[in-house]
């Protein structure tokens, strides 16, 4: 049996139609949510409750689950303990990229870091996904492409923007026995892309001339601080401060799958909608 956890999730949802493409039965599938009456799930596959903050549903989710995606979320030594405790015997990991760089000033890496620590020795094989950012943050400046005019802080900063589906393959190769089980590669797009160049390819796409304005830092941070608490912006510029001109390395997924990654112009052209 295998557990997908965060069915809703975009990255989490193609995990699990990939598995059933690759052939995996829709009877030995289960998918799991905080509410799972809201997962419109394939004919077949079993919902089951799991909210990774409440260890109380954990017990009963990953019970009878061989293998198990998972999302770094939660009460990271609670979710190993319930994990070994329950027999599984390999869990695919969603992670980050920012893990791997011990960096003080990244409270988002930090985080991710302590997210993995509990897998390195509980007892069960773990696959770890360390994705760089995802090709789906875009989705952030649709109301921007739509006016013509997209506010982001350090418009030459690179990234190299990751297609929610190559993550989906990764994770269903390491489930399904592929080259990518064991692993702890970090992931990437195939190409190290500005934030200004994301624009010009989304407004290429959507055939409308679409115009980058940069926000300073304070500015970034008084938008950022109406949602989200102040250390995740500051995270984030330092980042970006550190990519600004600069390329970054990528890290395809062709020595895993077989096939290069997704570029972001393709992303662009399967998310049109979102931005007109």
């Amino acid at each position: 049996m295998i557990l997908v956890t965060g069915a809703r999730g975009r990255v989490g949802r193609a995990v699990l139609d990939g598995l059933l493409a690759a052939g995996v039965p829709a009877a030995e599938l289960r998918a799991s949510g905080r509410d799972p009456s809201l997962l419109d799930l394939p004919e077949g596959v079993t919902g089951v409750t799991l909210d990774l903050a409440e260890p109380a549903s954990l017990a009963a989710a990953f019970a009878g689950a061989d293998q198990v995606f998972l999302y770094a979320s939660g009460d990271a030594p609670t979710v190993a303990d319930a994990a070994r405790t329950a027999g599984v015997d390999h869990v695919v990991l969603l992670s980050s990229l920012s893990s791997l760089e011990a960096d003080p000033d990244d409270r988002i890496g930090a985080m991710h870091r302590a997210a993995e620590a509990p897998w390195h020795d509980v007892g069960v094989e773990v696959t770890f996904l360390r994705p760089g950012a995802f090709a789906t943050n875009t989705l952030d400046w649709t109301d921007g492409v739509r006016a013509g005019v997209v506010e982001l802080p350090r418009p030459d900063s690179h990234v190299t923007p990751i297609h929610e589906d190559d993550i989906a393959d990764v994770a269903v190769s390491a489930l399904t026995g592929g080259d990518a089980r064991g692993s702890a590669r970090p992931l990437s797009g195939p190409e190290s892309l500005s934030f200004r160049e994301q624009v010009a390819i989304i407004g290429a796409e959507v055939g409308r001339e679409v115009e980058l304005r940069a926000l300073t830092d304070q500015e970034y941070r008084d938008r950022m601080g109406r949602w989200a608490p102040p250390w995740i912006a500051d995270s984030l510029l330092h980042l970006w401060s550190a990519s600004d001109g600069v390329p970054q390395p990528v890290h395809d997924v062709e020595p895993l799958l077989g096939k290069p990654g997704r570029t972001f112009a393709q992303w662009a052209h399967e998310h049109r909608a979102a931005f007109v």
